[in-house]
This record gives structure tokens, sequence and C-alpha cells, in this order.
């Protein structure tokens, strides 16, 4: 009979083929202790009952993993705490797996079809679909600041955030928040994919705001930009980016675009300054001047719906030499999604034009 640690051929142990058996247990209460130990390598615990429950496999470092699916446990253990239903019967197994490499390029055999989803209910992955699919998540643009009586020279707002998601998991229905932009001071929604979701742009500041109104921004991706007068000519300041701990999550390979600043004012009084760009999902707002706005931060450029479209860019200030066709909407030449505010002239004109977020599911059938 070979010890735990010894790995027969196909079937020689016992239970599934390359599975060894190792022993069972019984679930005499909910919480049970087993002072089972192990070497690194592939664990299942099944239950007999199909219960749902979680294993602990415990040595230097804990590795945790629900009943009856594989875990590769990567460091030697010395016992196994449970949690599973009362009375059940669990049984552990160790796997023998071989070597492989990298599949490059798995999807490029399938057909693919993009599901663009502009407003909140949910997605259905189509019957004969692959169970992966990859995912862009756009949170919606910030309101800009408001203008002055006659000269403007609010702030523009933030672009959203984007999540992408590779290979990511999708069986049957998924729920979809769509994120609504932001009006006067108000940042832009997040979006949701399921658990996942891209954080909303933050609103410019006001042309005659104080010190403290350039960027107007709790949790949001991107800040928006400097109002043109008073007080406006600080430090940049960059928000966080988004971690697994704050709606990234861990599957898919996700990938966050955002995390940039709004451009500065001039930092004076006169009445003629105009104010800084939103910042974008792939770049910081450019700085205001003497009737001159600041641009909006470029946004992040996807074609996963089919072509290439802008994400997430920023707005721009009223004056910038970008209204012509190089603002943070439209620098790229796309079209803009989930996209900051611009702030225009006239009495206390406020955010007109900021994006919704948006979802894109690319899913592929064999």
């Amino acid at each position: 009979m070979p010890g735990f640690n010894t790995l027969p051929a196909v079937g020689g142990g016992g239970g599934q083929a390359n599975m060894t058996y190792v022993a069972s247990v019984h679930m005499e209460t909910y919480n049970r202790t087993w002072a089972q130990g192990g070497t690194p390598g592939y664990y299942a615990m099944y239950s007999t009952n199909q219960e749902n429950g979680y294993v602990y496999f415990v040595g230097a470092t804990t590795t945790g993993a629900p009943l009856n699916r594989l875990v590769n446990v990567t460091h030697a253990f010395t016992s196994i705490n449970i949690i599973a239903p009362q009375n059940d019967m669990l049984s552990l197994y160790k796997g023998k797996v071989k070597s492989t490499t990298e599949f490059l390029n798995p999807f490029a055999a399938f057909s693919s079809f993009p599901s663009v989803i502009t407003s909140s209910g949910n997605f259905v992955l189509p019957n004969n679909a692959l169970p992966l699919v990859n995912v862009l998540v756009c949170g919606a643009g910030g309101g800009a600041g408001r203008g002055h009586t006659s000269h403007g020279g609010g702030g523009g707002g933030a672009g959203g955030g984007v999540v992408k998601l590779t290979a990511y998991q999708a069986v049957g229905t998924t729920s979809v928040t769509i994120g609504g932009g932001g009006g006067t001071r108000g940042n832009g929604g997040r979006t949701y994919f399921g658990n996942v979701y891209a954080l909303g742009g933050g609103y410019g500041g006001d042309h005659n705001g104080d010190s403290a109104d350039y960027y107007r921004g709790e949790g949001v991706a991107n800040y928006g930009g400097n109002g043109g007068y008073n007080g406006s000519g600080h430090a940049h300041v960059a928000p966080a980016s988004q971690t697994a701990s704050t709606g990234l999550g861990n599957s898919g390979a996700p990938v966050w675009h955002g995390g940039f600043h709004g451009g500065k004012g001039p930092g004076n009084s006169n009445g003629h300054n105009r104010g800084g760009g939103g910042g974008g999902a792939g770049g910081n707002g450019l700085n205001g001047g003497y009737d001159s706005g600041g641009d909006g931060g470029l946004g992040h450029i996807s074609d996963i719906s089919g072509s290439n479209i802008t994400y997430g860019p920023g707005g721009q200030s009223h004056g910038a030499h970008g209204s012509g066709g190089t603002s943070g909407w439209d620098r790229s030449g796309l079209s803009p999604v989930g996209h900051g505010g611009h702030s225009t002239g006239g009495t206390n004109n406020d955010s007109s034009g900021t994006g919704s977020g948006r979802v894109v599911v690319r899913y592929y059938i064999p």
C-alpha cells in the first residue's frame, strides 16, 4: 500500500483516476480539526452528502478552499480545519497532475460576439457559449465645475475608471448596474458587473471656489480639475487605484485604468482665469491659464465592442484650446464613454454632458 505522499499510477490508490484517496472523517460537529499532515500538492475534500463547506490546510501559512473543489496547496501542512454541516462524511484526496505549458491566444479560433450594455439589468450568457468571457466595466463621468457669470472657468469633470477582465468565469445570469453621470457638485456613479465594479469620476471645482474645491471626490477613479479663480494653484493630488479589496476582485486577471488627477487653475483672483481639465482613465488633466482652459485627460482605448472607443476621458474647462477637437473626450478621435463634463461659460453654468457608465462583454462560441 503506497504511503500518503507516494503517488501511484492512474487508479492505483482508489477513487477517481490520478486522485489518491487519503482518509475520511465524520463531522460530529460542524467545526472539526483533523491532525492530518501533508506535503505541497493538489488536494480536494469531497462531501459525501454534497454539502457546502470550507476546508483550511494549516501549516506555516494557511490555504483555504470550498469543499468539492481542487486546490493547489503550495506549502506543507500539519493539520486541516473544517467547517461543514454536522453528520456529513468528508473524504480527502491528493491529485497527481502532469506539467503543461500556456495555450496562447486560446479564443482566436472561436467566433466572438460583443454584448454592449448601457442600462442596468442582467447579462445572460448564451447556452452554447464558453463559460469564460472578456469584460470591460467603465464608471460614469463626474460633473464639471460651475462657471463665472460671464467668464466661465470651472474645472472639467473627471472620467470614470475602467476595469478589464480576461477569461472571467460567467455562467447563466450576471447582474449589471450602470453608473449615472454626475450633476452639479456630483461624482459619477459606479458601474457593476456582478461583484466587480469600476469607480466613477470626481467633479470639477467651481470657478470661484475655495482652496478645497479642486477635485471633489471621495472614492472616485479620477479627480476633476481645479476652478479658475481663488486658491486653485496648489499641488496636484491623485486618487488611490482600485485593488482586489475595493471591487476589483481577483478573478479574470483584472486590470485597472485610472488614478489620475485634474489640472490646476492659475492660482490667483483674475476673473479671466480658466480652470483645469478633469483627469481621465488614461492620463492627467491639463492646467488652465488666462482665458485658456485646460484639456481633459485622455481615456482608455479599447476595441472590445468591435471598434475602438475611448472610455473614461476627462472633461475640459471652459475656453480650452482643445475645444476644436483635442479635448479629453475626443483627442483620440473616438466616441467617448463615461466622460467627465465640460465646463462652459454663462451664469453658473454647471456640469453639461457627463457620460454614463457602460459594460461590454465579449463572449465566445465554439
